[in-house]
């Protein structure tokens, strides 16, 4: 991180974090590792990442069904460790974005999925249009469906500002 901070700029650098608290679901095999001490162990990250003063922290929510939520506390202290931007992300819906956002413990919520299935997302957002659902089983097949071939709103008449 040092090494990339010091080539490109501090300033223009982000690291991203999955965090996994816990997890009651017995049907998925994790690969790498899960901490003993979860909250710790990212907090102090989380520090080190501040004193080299880097951009942005980008934290990947678990977004599996029943998936477990980040605890309050660990966003507490990731907002009171880290004065750059923090991005969450992991099925986020528009009200739980807000209500993330208007805590202050967020900066910017990421929509990857939803973003795949409307590729007019923020036209939808703005204008209360609903929003196509997401086909899993073709996302990332290697083909265009299902990446490439949702529909934009109907009601969207300009592809720029509508």
């Amino acid at each position: 991180m040092a090494a990339v901070a010091e080539a490109i700029g501090p300033d223009r650098l982000g690291v991203r974090f999955t965090p996994l608290f816990e997890s009651t679901d017995q049907d998925r095999v994790y690969i790498g590792l899960v901490e003993d001490d979860p909250h710790a162990t990212y907090v102090e990250a989380i520090k080190v990442l501040e004193a080299a003063g880097i951009a942005y922290l980008s934290v990947a929510e678990a977004d599996w069904d029943n998936a477990p939520d980040l605890p309050l506390s660990f966003r507490q202290a990731a907002r009171s460790a880290f004065s750059g931007r923090i991005i969450y992300a992991g099925r986020y819906t528009v009200e739980r974005a807000d209500s993330l956002l208007s805590t202050g413990l967020a900066d910017l919520v990421a929509f990857g999925r939803t973003f795949i299935a409307n590729p007019d997302l923020p036209a939808r957002i703005t204008n209360d249009w609903p929003l196509n659902p997401l086909h899993p089983e073709t996302l990332n097949g290697g083909a265009e469906k299902g990446l490439t071939n949702y529909p934009i709103h109907e009601a969207r008449t300009d592809p720029v500002t509508a």
